[in-house]
């Protein structure tokens, strides 16, 4: 399923976002932040999935937490937003679930090795709360950027080992990291999916697809047969559209 997702929808109220998207995608990935926070919206969504076909997915907040804040209290509370918002997904029956490592902010950069760790941590912690709800968690691969972590094949390869969780992949973050191909060969373990364009960094730009320099003829050679999300930072519906008409040729 093409699907579609857009961050600074969730400025807006929920049903005036679900109108714009309703007549252009099957399937929605709402962005658990400001007014489209999950446990908030819990009504919301039982009233769309009463009233339309939409599938729904979540992508977990990635502004206002952090899972390997060195703040301890601040660590275990990302740990419990992710898990709240774990079991609302799981009483809606909607998934999976995307979430972002931790972030390297201005005092995590003197302790850059300490990002990885915590965020393992935060996993472990998060998986062991919520493994029986049975709710798909896809740890996403991020673009080489000064604040991230998971730019590589070999960094998302460490990061799983042994978790109980999937993978989403993001070939826009991949094409920034040069990992395109590398990140590819985890397919097996992908079960969500980030699409969108860029030039090859520096910014994560989030463009409608064919408007950058990626190749997506690559994922029309997969076996993979999840959701496809076109993520795009533009709110304008009739690019998302282009760019659905592009993804649907490369998958056909």
């Amino acid at each position: 399923m093409i699907g579609f997702s857009c961050p600074p929808m969730c400025i807006m109220p929920l049903s005036e976002a679900a109108e714009m998207v309703l007549p252009h995608f099957g399937h929605w990935e709402i962005v658990s932040e400001a007014r489209h926070f999950i446990p908030d919206v819990e009504r919301d969504i039982e009233i769309l999935q009463q009233t339309t076909d939409l599938g729904i997915s979540v992508h977990a907040p990635f502004s206002d937490i952090n899972p390997a804040a060195f703040t301890e209290s601040a660590r275990k509370f990302a740990v419990s937003t992710l898990c709240e918002i774990i079991r609302v997904c799981h009483r809606l029956g909607i998934g999976p679930i995307t979430v972002h490592p931790g972030v390297v902010g201005p005092i995590q950069r003197y302790g850059r090795e300490n990002v990885f760790k915590l965020t393992r941590k935060s996993l472990e912690e998060i998986v062991a709360e919520v493994r029986e709800l049975g709710v798909g968690i896809a740890l996403e691969n991020m673009p080489a950027m000064y604040a991230t972590i998971l730019h590589t094949a070999k960094e998302m390869e460490e990061m799983l080992e042994g978790l109980e969780m999937g993978m989403c992949f993001d070939i826009g973050h991949a094409n920034i990291s040069h990992q395109i191909d590398d990140l590819l060969a985890m397919e097996k373990r992908f079960i969500n999916m980030h699409v969108h364009d860029n030039v090859g960094g520096p910014k994560d730009q989030h463009l409608a697809i064919g408007t950058g320099k990626i190749d997506f003829s690559v994922l029309g050679k997969l076996t993979y047969r999840g959701n496809h999300i076109i993520e795009v930072k533009s709110t304008d519906m009739a690019e998302a559209v282009t760019s659905k008409r592009y993804l649907e040729r490369v998958l056909d």
